[in-house]
């Protein structure tokens, strides 16, 4: 995500007031206003101990001056101390309520310190006193932006844009704003109109890139970023939002080495480290690649169970018990329990638990029955180690040549193969092959925009793939299918996703098909784990697990085969050659080395 544009280094308003208010008493020598005039030489100096030594002496004997008191504060909070900054801060108010530097101060003081409702409140007050002050209403949406409240974020910073004289800080912070709102083009205009004010602020080309990035303007994010770079020599960001812009333009190699320079500036950053380790693993250079991997669960907002006992570091398990859990997506959790009925061979004395979404629990339970397979909403069992799924790679050294590759390795539970009675009967023309068009849905605007790259429209897959001896079957789960069933109609294609329970309904359809063919999602997965011949359809920069350029995955040695985007966002290329890996297919000659060979 892109780093947040904050002040720079000259916009704080001084405290320091023309008068001084009332003072408790007189001193003899110096006076309290040669005293505070003093105080203020030697912070502007650069003097700051001696301002506040000369601060705190004049607050003792004259504790109702404001002026002193909103100095003092200030002092604290120029030298990074908030929590010492209040309480003068709030003297000085309490002694003029009308003193609009001090309310700004105190806004500051409460953000320093981690509080964004106490910090708006300050600068409300402060703005009752001066509603159009700029200073206060940028501060004011950011605060409102920090608690999640984006309206109002974005209705405070277009007030703190049109304040006059204009201020770089304020355009850039509702650009950014704007694009956590996902309004992405307007942010873009308030990055340039931001940058036209400070060219060299090296941030607001840092969020511009970003917002670039999010509209898949990959070069001209990477010029921005490239641009930024000399201007924050010693920040990581920039560097590391380089690297995922060349990540996605499948520059791997030169992606890493932008990791790289991030982590010389920033070397406990977990999110380059991550990003780091998917470019490695995509390389296939498993070693270090999941080490890196490892930092994933030190990310910001990562949502990782914190439990009070060890990780498990792969040593011998005896007769404890580890619990094992899943994370990320439903495709990842399947492709990955594989690893499963390993750790319990490796570790038979040992007590193994797997907890995963209600939704595979059937189906991995009868897959493995030497672990015990719990849902995610069951109490948890009492263990003595723990450890996230996509972990268990790292603990076992798995590399390339390593990978466990038994196919398959899930199966149905027993009697669960039988054709339910309110599912519609398949044709028993042609072959029947299955459908996935769409990757599931997200909320987070960065994995919403990997969801839009993954997904192709049904109406291209439909136009391109009509070949009179296929028989859809659609698979398709969490869509709206009221948008696309004229189109289902039209093209005679069974539907089922809206009928699937669990993945033990999606396994009993994907049994009866000869094919599927899916976008990058769980039911490829399945099908792959099944034994199913599966075709997977992949973006341009296509996720680590699946490598560069190969047509098949090691991870599913025989029955998967892959098709990539030559181009990024061209699904035509890719539609065209399915059509003519189907046709083939259907010709009895099929140009790929099919495990499954013909299907009639």
């Amino acid at each position: 995500m892109p780093q947040g544009f904050g002040r720079g280094k000259g916009d704080r308003q001084t405290a320091g007031p023309k008068g001084l208010g009332r003072g408790s008493g007189l001193s003899p020598f110096p006076s309290p206003e040669a005293t505070l005039a003093l105080a203020e030489r030697h912070r502007q100096a650069g003097d700051l101990e001696t301002a506040l030594h000369l601060c705190r002496q004049l607050t003792r004997a004259h504790p109702h001056l404001f002026a002193a008191q909103a100095l003092l504060g200030s002092l604290y909070l120029q030298m990074g101390d908030p929590r010492q900054a209040l309480t003068p801060l709030q003297l000085a108010l309490h002694l003029r309520r009308d003193w609009v530097p001090a309310w700004q101060e105190l806004g500051d003081a409460w953000m320093l310190l981690g509080n964004p409702e106490e910090a708006a409140r300050a600068y409300k007050q402060g703005l009752a006193f001066a509603p159009n002050d700029g200073q206060l209403l940028f501060r004011l949406g950011s605060c409102w932006l920090a608690l999640g409240k984006r309206e109002q974020a974005i209705a405070v910073l277009r007030q703190a844009a049109a304040a006059q004289p204009p201020q770089a800080y304020a355009l850039a912070a509702l650009g950014n704003a704007l694009l956590f709102d996902n309004q992405l083009a307007e942010a873009e205009a308030w990055f340039r109109r931001a940058l036209v004010l400070a060219p060299q602020e090296g941030r607001i080309l840092v969020n511009l890139g970003h917002c670039l990035h999010l509209q898949d303007r990959l070069e001209e994010a990477a010029d921005c970023l490239l641009r930024a770079i000399p201007l924050l020599p010693g920040e990581a960001q920039p560097h590391n939002n380089l690297g995922t812009v060349l990540q996605e333009q499948n520059r791997l190699e030169a992606a890493i080495e932008a990791y790289r320079r991030g982590l010389q500036l920033a070397p406990d950053w977990p999110e380059i480290h991550y990003n780091l380790g998917t470019a490695l693993l995509t390389l296939g250079r498993y070693e270090e690649g999941w080490q890196e991997y490892e930092w994933r669960l030190q990310r910001q907002g990562a949502a990782y169970p914190c439990f009070p006992l060890p990780l498990w570091t792969g040593s011998p398990l005896g007769r404890q018990t580890l619990l094992v859990y899943a994370e990320q997506g439903l495709g990842d959790t399947i492709q990955f329990a594989r690893y499963l009925p390993l750790l319990a061979a490796a570790h038979p004395q040992a007590s193994l638990y797997f907890r995963c979404p209600h939704s595979l629990v059937e189906l991995l339970r009868a897959s493995f029955p030497q672990v015990q397979v719990i849902s995610d909403t069951d109490p948890l069992p009492p263990f003595d180690w723990h450890l996230p799924l996509l972990s268990l790679p790292h603990r076992l050294g798995t590399t390339l040549e390593t990978i466990p590759d038994r196919i398959p390795y899930l199966v149905c539970p027993d009697g669960s193969s039988a054709w339910p009675e309110d599912w519609p009967e398949l044709p028993q023309r042609g072959i029947k092959v299955g459908l996935v068009w769409a990757s599931g849905r997200r909320d987070d605007l960065a994995l919403s925009r990997v969801q839009r790259l993954k997904s192709c429209s049904l109406n291209l897959f439909l136009e391109y793939l009509n070949l009179p001896q296929v028989q859809w079957v659609s698979l398709q789960v969490g869509e709206d299918l009221s948008q696309v069933e004229p189109l289902l109609k039209q093209h005679q294609v069974v539907e089922l996703g809206s009928r699937f329970r669990n993945f033990v309904d999606t396994a009993r359809a994907v049994a009866q098909l000869d094919l599927v063919i899916s976008v990058d999602t769980a039911v490829a997965h399945l099908a792959g784990a099944l034994g199913k011949p599966v075709w997977v359809l992949l973006p341009f920069a296509a996720d680590w697990r699946w490598l560069l350029q190969r047509q098949d995955s090691p991870w599913y040695p025989r029955v998967m085969r892959l098709f990539r985007q030559e181009a990024r966002g061209n699904w035509v290329g890719v539609l065209q050659q399915v059509r003519a890996a189907l046709e083939e297919l259907l010709r009895g000659i099929p140009s790929y080395s099919s495990p499954f060979g013909t299907m009639r």
